[in-house]
């Protein structure tokens, strides 16, 4: 039997409307939440998560850096999904889609904040769960969504991965075209789900 697990990467406020906005992504968005509604299993979201200078002296549990000072903050000098902020914030769209999945005490669906691209962590997280099948969808595909799913092909090398094209956006074509062609490189299934 079919056990799936989705994995719905960054859909946060600042990679869709803010800081980092991207129209294709917005486009996009419909048929991420479709993609959450329509699965049965547990679905996992995961948060990009930085912090401010401030954040990092008083969350001092917190492994971060200040977004300025770490390598990401200086190569991409521009501030987004810090912790506590309205980008940081799951789209209210998909945190309601994924909400639902917890009605009734069914408790299907969890959030991880991750401190970069990808969730080194992710596969001693997913250890509690039971599945056989993995379904990827989010933004951004190049960066964010291109991580999560090499350290899942890494982690589980004889297990389906599908990674839905049109769940996913990059902020250029370049960068979409680039993640498509690295994940079918990693034996990765690259699908369109609803178009």
């Amino acid at each position: 039997m079919t056990k799936k697990l989705l994995i719905v990467i960054d859909c946060q406020n600042d990679f869709i409307t803010g800081a980092l906005r991207n129209e294709e992504a917005i486009r996009k968005l419909p048929d991420v939440v479709k993609l959450i509604k329509e699965h049965e299993g547990t679905v996992i979201a995961t948060r990009d998560t930085h912090f401010t200078k401030e954040q990092t002296k008083t969350w001092p549990m917190e492994p971060g850096v200040a977004y300025e000072d770490s390598l990401e903050g200086q190569l991409l000098p521009v501030t987004h999904c810090i912790k506590g902020t309205t980008g940081w914030e799951i789209a209210p769209t998909v945190l309601e889609a994924l909400e639902a999945k917890n009605a009734n005490g069914m408790k299907k669906f969890h959030v991880i904040d991750k401190l970069t691209f990808g969730h080194i962590d992710l596969p001693q997280y997913l250890k509690f769960y039971d599945f056989n099948e993995i379904e990827i969808c989010g933004f951004v595909s190049s960066i964010c969504v291109l991580a999560n799913a090499l350290i899942l092909r890494a982690t589980y090398p004889n297990m389906k991965i599908t990674v839905y094209e049109d769940c996913i956006a990059d902020i250029s074509d370049e960068g979409q075209n680039a993640a498509i062609t690295c994940l079918r490189a990693q034996q990765i299934n690259v699908e369109t789900k609803y178009k």
